[in-house]
């Protein structure tokens, strides 16, 4: 799998919209992303693939864990902080953005001792991939390099299989917002990891990034 984890660049904002309209539509409220690029309290990392002819060689598998993303509910700040995870709607037409090399994104605000993942998207063709989980992995990472105590982040209830990627990474379920989602007035559970920093919680991600290793072949991060 040749897929790198890098900070958002202003030139992966027109590809980084479209994975966003693409997931979110017709939650789609589109992000103030050059603004955010130089905020301290926000970081966006992109999933990033070689520039191949034949993007297709990584369609996702029948087996493969599939990852699906949810949507901010409104497009106020705190719309977007609080904004989750995660389902999959009819897509906009697209504008012309040259080569797909940006295969994913995630979205961190951080607030206090807390680090929230407001979105995080997989483009549809390469989802099994693991590039979902290796997104969640830097997303740890930065977290832990900004001394956040905790990780959190929303999800639909429907939403079971991205609710077993998160439990795996040590997320809990801390509560209900009820009506969350505009579209169809589903709830959304909240999810928070128990510190990260404590030792029981460093061994378990240790061990989670070397099973990953193992399954796809490598981890190259740059946060």
């Amino acid at each position: 799998m040749e897929v790198s984890i890098r900070r958002l660049r202003a030139e992966d904002i027109e590809q980084v919209k479209e994975i966003e309209r693409e997931a979110f539509a017709p939650l789609f409220m589109g992000n103030s992303l050059k603004r955010d690029l130089n905020n301290r309290y926000a970081r966006y990392l992109v999933a990033c693939q070689p520039e191949i002819e034949n993007s297709e060689s990584f369609a996702s598998s029948a087996e493969a864990l599939q990852e699906e993303v949810g949507a901010p509910s409104d497009a106020s700040l705190w719309g977007r902080m609080v904004g989750g995870v995660k389902g999959i709607f009819a897509r906009e037409p697209e504008v012309d953005t040259g080569p797909e090399n940006i295969a994913g994104y995630v979205g961190l605000w951080f607030q206090g001792n807390e680090a929230h993942i407001t979105e995080i998207a997989v483009r549809e063709k390469l989802r099994g991939n693991g590039i979902g989980e290796l997104l969640l992995i830097g997303s740890v990472r930065v977290a832990i390099e900004q001394g956040s105590t905790v990780l959190t982040l929303e999800a639909r209830v429907s939403n079971f299989i991205a609710q077993r990627l998160y439990e795996k990474y040590g997320f809990q379920e801390a509560g209900i917002r009820k009506n969350y989602y505009s579209d169809n007035r589903e709830d959304a559970v909240i999810m928070t990891t128990s510190p990260i920093h404590t030792p029981g919680y460093q061994e378990r991600f240790n061990s989670l990034q070397e099973a990953f290793l193992n399954r796809w072949g490598e981890i190259n991060i740059e946060i």
